[in-house]
């Protein structure tokens, strides 16, 4: 069961044009395209006739026209013209769902239209502040969005899974603060004269560091890894920022929409660099996925299993999401 009366990341900004855009949302098939005035559009993909994708259809005006009868919809899914006949069937429309750009994504609401809120979109601000340099990239990963939640949770992993990039020893072996909230969850780690990880050497040009880590997590599908860095016993000098987002939005049950990207207060202006970091963080996403994906396939939810301490931010998560009414619990087949 998904959680409905809220908003999900549904696609970067620069996906959606003129052209239709298909993409599922919540087991949902949604098409997503832009008016002549900009606005983005979200209908259901299924035409009210004989159920084709209108994503397969083509755009007159600001009307979506059906590639297999011709019939055309407006903005708010009713359909005005049928080429064959004068008149139009009582009930002839699809549904219409709330679409709103914000900090560089379209976001949706795939429950009530009455309830939507536009305050109540996930503060990411970091994709989109003019001080910051970073961009977002954007995959699909075959595993339920809520392993994908649990990986995040749980940086740990980056010390085997990413020995290339952001491993780290000392993560391991640093015991983290856990802050738990009713509406998020916080794991916060501070590292004394850490070797620096691979990938933060290659920015940071330092051997070692002091680093203090924090990992956020707020419903649905939104993470964020803010990263404070200096050189070692020199907080007084220059500090670095770093800002990891990830969002997973559910696509089915067993596969999520993954938007992710690194921001940073530093060498703003250096596209170079902005580009070489997109590529680095994106090849630890895919060995993300490369686990989240052998972790789909292999479970069961009857195989016997431990838990440790490390899980407890990831079961925090899950209790959260489980109070808003999804099934979230580690014992059921997700």
């Amino acid at each position: 069961m998904f959680i409905q009366n809220t908003w999900y990341a549904a696609a970067l900004s620069g996906e959606v044009k003129r052209e239709p855009f298909a993409r599922t949302i919540l087991n949902e098939k949604i098409v997503m395209y832009r008016t002549s005035t900009n606005q983005v559009v979200a209908l259901e993909d299924r035409c009210a006739h004989r159920q084709v994708p209108l994503s397969r259809g083509r755009l007159i005006g600001d009307e979506l026209q059906c590639w297999y009868h011709g019939l055309r919809y407006d903005c708010s899914g009713e359909c005005v013209s049928i080429p064959s006949q004068s008149t139009i069937p009582k009930g002839a429309r699809v549904r219409s769902f709330p679409a709103v750009e914000k900090y560089g994504f379209v976001w949706l609401w795939p429950g009530d239209p009455e309830k939507a809120d536009e305050g109540a979109i996930p503060n990411h601000w970091v994709c989109s502040a003019p001080e910051l340099a970073g961009t977002m990239s954007y995959c699909t990963i075959a595993c339920n969005y809520v392993f994908g939640i649990d990986n995040i949770l749980d940086i740990s992993h980056a010390a085997f899974v990413h020995a290339k990039t952001l491993g780290s020893l000392d993560i391991v072996e640093t015991p983290p603060e856990i802050v738990i909230n009713d509406d998020e969850v916080r794991v916060r780690r501070y590292m004394r004269r850490e070797k620096t990880p691979p990938l933060y050497s290659r920015i940071l040009k330092l051997d070692y560091i002091d680093r203090f880590q924090e990992v956020l997590y707020w419903p649905v599908g939104n993470t964020r890894v803010e990263t404070r860095a200096h050189a070692c016993d020199d907080s007084s000098g220059k500090v670095f920022h770093v800002y990891t987002t990830t969002i997973f939005t559910p696509a089915t049950d067993v596969t999520s929409h993954v938007f992710v990207g690194m921001h940073r207060d530093f060498d703003v202006d250096n596209q170079m660099f902005t580009e070489f970091t997109a590529k680095e963080v994106f090849s630890t996403v895919m060995e993300d996925k490369d686990v989240a994906e052998s972790l789909q396939a292999n479970w069961s939810p009857t195989a016997p299993m431990i838990d440790i301490h490390l899980d407890r931010p990831a079961f925090a998560a899950r209790r959260i999401l489980e109070r808003m009414g999804a099934n979230a619990s580690i014992r059921t087949g997700v």
